[in-house]
């Protein structure tokens, strides 16, 4: 388990919350290790409905997509594509920011050119977004000066809830619109939009039911074989498979989970340590301020009063 939880972490398995506005599906998202009050950055395996364009500026990153694992430790963009499990950690040296959009925002509702044959596809899936954008790239100075831009009225607009940041302005709407259009037009200039047809890959599709489970379970008592029947594998093997896929056991994947949920009770409720102990599915108080203590460097009520 990791010795540090910044406050920069997200929540595990499936991200539900509204991304941007119902009307404005997109929003962004700003890590800099010189402004943040956390000692790593660390987003725990998730998924969402949304594509992700991340852009990873500074330090070196482990990052994780559908359980293929790389190491960033140069400049670059990355798509993260609708459904696919992915996670990021980097140490105490990092900036990055993520956009985040549904490619139906894009739409113009005309069926021109465009809409056939590159929004409509992205929209239903028969399109593929390039993995990595890089420096050495041709297609790269014009799509970093794009992001910048987009990135810019987001910062710019500052309509924030928590750490996301979106926009709710018309003209600001219409700015972001048009810029990730010239975005994707680069990318399909440059050839790097490509023909494909969705394959579920089942044991990503089963990983998901598996953190789904601890997500809506962290309360009780969550056995490992439980966890490995649903992946119709051995504890022994599916121990495995979880540590090598996302990085640490399944069981300090489980307690992180419970201690992210203590902190927010610790924050936001009066409730007793005792009782938030519980409710977070740790059966032992001692083992509870224990666990909490390694994660955050405090005890409950120390962190409570911070």
């Amino acid at each position: 388990m990791n010795t540090n939880i910044p406050a920069n972490s997200s929540e595990a398995t499936e991200e539900i919350r509204q991304q941007g506005y119902a009307s404005f599906p997109c929003s962004m998202y700003f890590a800099d290790s010189e402004k943040d009050d956390a000692m790593r950055f660390d987003t725990k395996a998730h998924w969402h409905g949304s594509t992700e364009l991340l852009h990873f500026e500074k330090g070196t990153f482990a990052l994780s997509i559908n359980m293929a694992n790389t190491v960033i430790a140069d400049e670059c963009y990355v798509f993260v594509e609708s459904g696919m499990i992915h996670s990021i950690t980097a140490e105490s040296y990092y900036k990055e920011s993520a956009l985040l959009f549904s490619p139906s925002m894009l739409s113009t509702r005309n069926i021109d050119s465009s809409e056939q044959n590159l929004i409509e596809p992205l929209i239903h899936g028969n399109l593929t977004l390039p993995k990595f954008i890089r420096p050495d790239m041709a297609v790269f100075e014009e799509f970093d000066r794009l992001y910048r831009q987009i990135a810019k009225i987001f910062k710019k607009a500052d309509d924030r809830r928590d750490d996301q940041f979106n926009l709710s302005g018309s003209s600001d709407q219409l700015r972001c619109k048009a810029l990730m259009m010239l975005l994707i037009s680069s990318l399909s200039d440059n050839g790097l939009l490509t023909s494909s047809t969705y394959v579920p890959d089942p044991k990503v599709e089963a990983l998901k039911t598996v953190l789904s489970y601890i997500e809506e379970n962290y309360g009780n008592k969550i056995y490992i074989r439980d966890l490995a029947q649903l992946m119709n594998l051995n504890e022994q093997y599916f121990s495995r498979f979880f540590r090598k896929t996302i990085g640490r056991t399944c069981v300090d994947y489980i307690n992180d989970i419970r201690i992210r949920h203590a902190m927010k009770l610790l924050k936001t409720t009066d409730m007793p340590v005792l009782e938030i102990a519980y409710t977070c599915g740790f059966g032992n108080i001692g083992h509870f301020i224990q666990t909490f203590k390694r994660a955050t460097g405090k005890k409950p009520l120390e962190y409570r009063m911070q």
